[in-house]
C-alpha cells in the first residue's frame, strides 16, 4: 500500500517500490513484470499513477515496454562507493553478488601517444595489456583494459588471472599495494564490438571510466572501464 500522506508524488513513490524489486531480485531481469491492471488493485492507486511510475524506471532503462507483450525488467544497478580506493570482486562481494571474470586477452602491445602519456612512458614502448570482462550474477556489465609498463611489471604476462583476481596477485605475490587511484567518469557511446561482449544492443550509451592506479606514489597501471549505463549506481560519502 502507498501512504498518501507522504509529499512526494504518489506515482514517483510507487517507481521507488518497483525499483526496489527489481534491485531485491524479486523481479527477475528479462521476466515481465505484473499487468497495469494488477499493480492498480495491488497498490490500491489509478492506472496512470501506475504508468507514470513505469515509465519513471523506463527513462534510466530499468525497465522496457514491449509492444502486445507488456513490460519487462531490464536489471538492476550496482552501487558503487566511490569513497575509497575499491576492488571490483571485493565489492560485488560485499553486495551479496556472485561475480566471475573472464580473461579476453593478456599480452604485449606497442602503445600510442594518447596511452603513453597517461603511463608515464614514451611512444612506442611496449607495455603489457590486460582485457577482461566483468560479471555480476552471470551477466556481463563491464569490459576492463588495463596497461602496464613493461619494463617494470612485465611479470603481469606470467600471472594467472584466469584463476585469481589482478589486484590480490599484485598484493600477495609481489607486494604491490594499490593505495591510491585518479578516476574521470564520462558518458559515452558505446562502440558496437563493446555491444557485443556487454551482450547488448548497438548504440547504447553507457559509462567510459578512466583509471590511473598508485602503489607508493608509483603509477602501477592506468585503466579504461565501460559498462552499460544501467548497470551502475555511483555513490559518494561527503563531509564537513
Amino acid at each position: 500500500m502507498i501512504d498518501f500522506e507522504d509529499k512526494l508524488p504518489v506515482y514517483y513513490r510507487l517507481a521507488k517500490q518497483f525499483e526496489e524489486k527489481i534491485n531485491s531480485g524479486v523481479w527477475k531481469k528479462g521476466v515481465a513484470i505484473p499487468s497495469e491492471r494488477e499493480l492498480c488493485k495491488q497498490y490500491n492507486v489509478s492506472r496512470i499513477t501506475v504508468r507514470n511510475a513505469i515509465e519513471e524506471l523506463v527513462k534510466p532503462g530499468k525497465l522496457e515496454k514491449i509492444q502486445g507483450k507488456g513490460t519487462f525488467v531490464v536489471g538492476r544497478s550496482i552501487v558503487q562507493n566511490l569513497g575509497n580506493v575499491y576492488s571490483f570482486s571485493k565489492e560485488m562481494e560485499k553486495q551479496g553478488k556472485i561475480t566471475t571474470t573472464r580473461l579476453l586477452k593478456q599480452q604485449r602491445l606497442i602503445i600510442d601517444h594518447k596511452l603513453a602519456i597517461q603511463l608515464g612512458i614514451n611512444e612506442g614502448d611496449e607495455v603489457i595489456y590486460v582485457e577482461r570482462l566483468r560479471c555480476a550474477e552471470e551477466q556481463p556489465i563491464m569490459l576492463e583494459k588495463t596497461y602496464f609498463p613493461s619494463e617494470r611489471y612485465g611479470f603481469v604476462l606470467e600471472m594467472d588471472l584466469k584463476n585469481r583476481q589482478l589486484y590480490k596477485s599484485l598484493e600477495d605475490d609481489y607486494g604491490i599495494i594499490i593505495n591510491k587511484a585518479f578516476e574521470t567518469f564520462k558518458a559515452c557511446q558505446l562502440k558496437n564490438d563493446e555491444c557485443k561482449v556487454l551482450e547488448c544492443a548497438n548504440n547504447q550509451y553507457g559509462l567510459l571510466v578512466k583509471r590511473t592506479s598508485y602503489a607508493s606514489d608509483q603509477l602501477v597501471c592506468y585503466s579504461t572501464i565501460v559498462s552499460k549505463g544501467d548497470s551502475f549506481e555511483f555513490t559518494v560519502k561527503l563531509s564537513s
